[in-house]
């Protein structure tokens, strides 16, 4: 219990709360660009898509470097190449080099979030690494939550790029934290660690590949049928205004936050598969009800119904992870893991948007959920996977 209660008093939550509020900070600015620019928004929309594309690309070398190099040394460099590229960003004459700025705030941020994560797996006993693992995930979703509000606010009061001012300074103060809290050699016998496994072998380990496939599912739910099906049912089928379905979406993350500590202390007392398993059907069945409620009161109950859901696949993954990757490799298979995520953040909007199409929404919500699916059938029937991926 020490090195849990060590992690949640330090400061990892917070500087990953603060790392995610500010790559969420320009998301309420993006219309405003389109019009400084003279471009279309679907210009615009690239520096999402600029900043992700960079981020996947770089995961593996930032586990790399973290698992060669320590912890502490690519978190403090994420930070100083994060600040780099919102400097850039913050007076680029054109959409061109904005772009090109949200490519290296992406790399910065692929560095800084791969090996902060390895440096929770590392530092945090098997046994408390769910509850660790809810601590960290509830820093992700805290800053997700408050990054657009406090982005409006800033380009609101002192001009659409003061956003990138504040990524600057956010940047920065993560980088002489890291310096200063990170100690690689809390990681016990740092340089035995040193493992040379190659990633091909990392996704052979028995598990890791449903894993990586669960994770694909939880994030191609999170960002396709969350971000994009949900607004656009309640606004196209149930005529609800902007505000009400902004408090719908954030009343499901809500409800994940408070469940996010009781999934880290399930994932630790009763093995990681079973939370996983739940996590994995609940969030599926959840987000097929999406598509049959008719009133208000049914989306907030289908809302809360999600973010239990989803907080327990968040915690139970990532968990899971930590386990099954040899001494050594961490930072890799956290990086490995992650691309999986960015994967379903990049096709979940584009595929549940397309089935949505012509008022298809039952159907699209309804396959949302299906790779989880998939995934909790496989892991349901890999008695193996299911004896590595608990704890020990």
């Amino acid at each position: 219990m020490e090195s849990v209660r060590a992690m949640f008093g330090s400061p990892i939550p917070a500087m990953v709360a603060l790392n995610v509020m500010g790559v969420n900070l320009i998301a309420p600015v993006l219309p405003a660009y389109a019009d400084f620019f003279g471009v279309g928004f679907a210009a615009v929309s690239t520096l999402v898509t600029a900043f992700a594309l960079a981020r996947m690309s770089f995961r593996v070398r930032a586990g790399s470097l973290a698992d060669r190099h320590g912890s502490r040394a690519v978190c403090t460099g994420g930070g100083f190449v994060q600040a780099t590229g919102a400097i850039i960003a913050s007076f680029a004459p054109g959409i061109g080099l904005l772009l090109v700025a949200r490519g290296v705030q992406g790399v910065g941020s692929s560095l800084f979030g791969t090996s902060v994560n390895r440096y929770l797996l590392v530092t945090t006993e098997r046994g408390d690494l769910g509850r660790a693992t809810a601590g960290f995930q509830s820093g992700i979703l805290v800053g997700g939550t408050i990054g657009p509000l406090i982005g409006g606010f800033v380009a609101d009061r002192f001009g659409i790029f003061a956003p990138f001012y504040v990524q600057a300074a956010i940047a920065l103060m993560l980088a002489l934290v890291s310096r200063a809290f990170i100690r690689d050699q809390g990681d016990a016998h740092f340089e035995e660690r040193r493992d040379r496994a190659s990633i091909r072998s990392l996704v052979g380990i028995r598990g890791f590949k449903v894993v990586m496939f669960l994770g694909f599912g939880y994030f191609f739910v999170r960002a396709g049928a969350i971000n994009v099906l949900v607004p656009a049912f309640a606004d196209d089928v149930l005529a609800l205004s902007p505000s009400l379905i902004g408090a719908i979406i954030s009343f499901g993350s809500f409800v994940s936050l408070l469940v996010m500590p009781v999934a880290g202390h399930f994932a630790d007392a009763l093995g990681r598969w079973p939370v996983a398993l739940t996590g994995a059907l609940g969030t599926a069945a959840a987000v097929a009800a999406f598509g049959l409620a008719d009133q208000t009161g049914g989306l907030f109950t289908v809302a809360a119904m999600l973010g239990v859901g989803i907080a327990l696949v968040a915690v139970a993954l990532p968990t899971m992870i930590g386990d099954l990757a040899p001494p050594g490799t961490e930072g890799r298979a956290s990086g490995v893991y992650r691309i999986a995520n960015d994967l379903g953040w990049i096709f979940g909007p584009a595929t549940l948007g397309f089935l949505a199409d012509g008022n298809r929404y039952g159907l699209a919500f309804a396959v949302a959920g299906v790779p989880l699916i998939i995934g909790a059938g496989v892991l349901l029937r890999g008695r193996d996977l299911r004896r590595g991926a608990t704890v020990p």
